[in-house]
């Protein structure tokens, strides 16, 4: 292929924006040429090179969108330490059916013992899946609905949050909320329902639920919904943070 003629077909691929394509033409070209392969293969293996390219990128963008504060994965977890979940019953979560049928699934237990953990990691095998995934602690939740307030734009963002696939809502529990708060998060929840999965991790058992919202009602309600399709994971045992700095036993 002559250089005009090369350039001018990388001038279509870059108005195509087919970027990728662009890069390993002239590596393809040459293979073609020493491989003697058909037509049809020299463009299959294009094609695949610009999929993958594509797919890499909306991984990447879905992974930023996720904002999950660090990477945690299944495989890092210590069931031999934390022994209260079985790793069946997480590797069947993992397969992420519960998204597909839209339902929720929440992690209670003391603080330290895996469930944001689990968390993420849920959250990081969605987004390799192909979901959207938004996580956020509660407090940060609540306050920024308290923030849309000021300009009235409390729809608008709660159906931005909404059209994630996956909602992950950390630390339930560590702080109370006042009126407003406890009528947000239950609109999200209520919006949620049946129609997006939500991973919510809590450091109070259900029944304590009501001390965390402002009313008994607020929280039967939430409760209500979030506990219809649910898959609950009960942790129990000691912290993996003050396993960490235990000092070594001297023999």
């Amino acid at each position: 292929m002559d250089a005009t003629r090369f350039e001018e077909l990388c001038q279509g691929l870059r108005r195509l924006k087919l970027r990728r394509i662009r890069e390993v033409l002239e590596d393809y070209n040459r293979l073609a040429v020493t491989q003697q392969l058909s037509y049809l293969d020299f463009l299959a293996g294009l094609v695949q090179e610009e999929v993958a390219a594509r797919d890499e990128t909306q991984h990447t963008k879905r992974l930023k969108a996720a904002r999950l504060p660090c990477h945690k994965t299944i495989e890092d977890f210590d069931f031999q330490f934390q022994t209260s979940v079985s790793r069946q019953t997480v590797l069947e979560l993992a397969r992420l059916r519960f998204i597909e049928n839209h339902e929720n699934c929440v992690l209670v237990g003391p603080p330290g013992v895996g469930k944001t953990h689990l968390a993420i990691a849920l959250g990081l095998k969605a987004v390799e899946a192909g979901y959207r995934v938004y996580f956020t602690t509660v407090q940060d939740l609540v306050d920024d609905l308290y923030a849309t307030l000021a300009d009235n734009s409390f729809r608008s963002r709660l159906r931005t949050l909404l059209a994630n696939d996956v909602i992950i809502c950390d630390e339930l529990g560590y702080l109370p909320m006042d009126a407003t708060a406890s009528n947000h998060l239950f609109q999200v929840v209520a919006q949620a329902y049946e129609r997006r999965s939500l991973i919510v991790t809590s450091n109070r058992p259900f029944q304590e639920w009501g001390s965390v919202f402002a009313s008994t009602s607020i929280a039967t309600a939430t409760l209500d919904r979030l506990l219809h399709h649910v898959h609950i994971l009960n942790l129990q045992g000691d912290s993996y943070r003050l396993k960490e700095r235990m000092p070594i036993e001297r023999v």
